[in-house]
C-alpha cells in the first residue's frame, strides 16, 4: 500500500481550518515532542488505547510527518471515553475521531448520521479471560469459550461461606466494549446474571481497564480483560492472576477484539480527520500499530491487509 503523502493544497486547508475549541476537556494533548506553542487540531476519543499509550504514538508520530512534509506544527488531543461515550463525543462535536471496539454501535451511528459510515479498520485487540492462580473454577485453556463461561456459573452457583477462594467475577458493568462483549458471552449460555437483584459473585465495578483488572486481580476474582491491559499493569499484579483463554487474529475467534477508526459528522477539521484516517490505516500508521510495544511484547496487530480502508 503506497504511503499517503501530504500536499500543499491539505496545508492550506488545514491553515484556514484554524484551532478546535474544546468543550470537552482534552485528557491529555500531543505535540509530536516539537513543543511548540500551536493549536489543537484534531481530537481523538479512545479508551484503552489511549490509556496503553497508542494513541500518543500515533499522535506523535502524524504530527512528526505531516511538519516534516510541509504542514506548520500543530497539536493531537485525546479524550478518554469508552467506546458509549466515544460515540457521544462524536454526536456532540467534542471529537473528530474515535476509536471503538464495537461494530454493532459503529453501524447505529452511522445510520444515525453520527459518523461517516464508512469506517476504518485500525488494529486488532485481543480479549483475554483471567483469573485467581487457585482457580476455584476448574476452568481449562483447552475449553471453548462457552464451556468456560458454563463452568464459572456452575461454580459461582455452588459457592458456600466454607469455600475458601470462592468463584466470583468482575464485571466493568459500564457500557463498555469491553462489558458488551462480557454480555454477550453470557447470554451466550443463556445466563444474565446482571438482572439478579442481588449477587454474591457477580462483582458490577464500573472502572476503566486497568483499574478493573487490578481490583479483579487484588480480589481473585475472573474477568475480562484485553491483552494491552494486561500487559500495562505492574509485573507484581500479573504475577498474581492467569490468562485461562486468549483470543487469537482470526476473525472468527469470538475473543478478537477489532479496533476501527470512526470519524465525526460533526468534526471542526473534516480534511484534517480523513487524511488522518487514511495516514492510521497506511503504511506508516500500521508501521507505528505494530511497533508498539509494553515490556518488551507487542500489544496490537495490525489491520488485516485486506482490509484497512474504509468498508460500508
Amino acid at each position: 500500500m503506497p504511503s499517503f503523502r501530504l500536499s500543499n493544497l491539505f496545508f492550506a486547508l488545514l491553515s484556514i481550518a484554524g484551532a478546535v475549541r474544546a468543550v470537552v476537556e482534552p485528557t491529555a494533548v500531543y505535540d509530536g515532542g516539537l513543543q511548540s506553542d500551536s493549536d489543537i487540531l484534531l481530537r481523538i476519543a479512545s479508551g484503552g488505547a489511549g490509556q496503553q499509550g497508542l494513541v500518543k504514538a500515533i499522535a506523535d508520530a502524524y504530527i512528526q510527518e505531516s511538519v516534516k512534509n510541509g504542514s506548520k506544527p500543530f497539536k493531537v488531543s485525546w479524550v478518554l471515553s469508552d467506546t458509549t461515550f466515544s460515540i457521544k463525543n462524536l454526536q456532540s462535536g467534542d471529537a473528530d475521531i474515535g476509536i471503538t471496539y464495537n461494530p454493532a454501535a459503529e453501524k447505529i451511528a452511522g445510520d444515525q448520521g453520527i459518523i461517516d459510515p464508512k469506517t476504518y479498520y485500525l488494529f486488532r485487540d485481543h480479549f483475554l479471560i483471567v483469573g485467581p492462580k487457585e482457580n476455584p473454577a476448574s476452568i481449562s485453556n483447552c475449553s471453548d469459550v462457552q464451556t468456560i463461561f458454563a463452568k464459572l456459573y456452575q461454580s459461582a452457583d455452588k459457592n458456600s461461606a466454607n469455600t475458601t477462594v470462592p468463584t466470583r467475577w468482575l464485571s466493568r458493568y459500564d457500557k463498555s466494549a469491553t462489558n458488551m462483549k462480557e454480555s454477550q458471552l453470557w447470554l451466550s449460555i443463556g445466563q444474565v446474571p446482571w438482572s439478579m437483584p442481588y449477587s454474591t459473585w457477580y462483582h458490577q465495578f464500573i472502572a476503566f481497564p486497568v483499574q478493573a483488572l487490578t481490583t479483579a486481580v487484588q480480589l481473585k476474582e475472573y474477568t475480562l480483560t484485553d491483552r494491552a491491559t494486561y500487559l500495562s499493569i505492574s509485573p507484581e499484579v500479573a504475577s498474581q492472576t492467569v490468562i485461562f483463554k486468549a483470543s487469537s487474529d482470526d476473525a472468527d475467534d469470538p475473543l478478537l477484539n477489532p479496533a476501527h477508526l470512526l470519524v465525526g459528522k460533526k468534526t471542526q477539521n473534516e480534511t484534517l480527520a480523513y487524511h488522518f484516517a487514511d495516514w492510521a490505516t497506511g503504511v506508516n500508521g500500521q508501521k507505528v500499530i505494530t511497533d508498539f510495544k509494553k515490556n518488551g511484547q507487542q500489544l496490537y496487530s495490525g489491520a488485516p491487509k485486506d482490509d484497512t480502508r474504509q468498508r460500508n
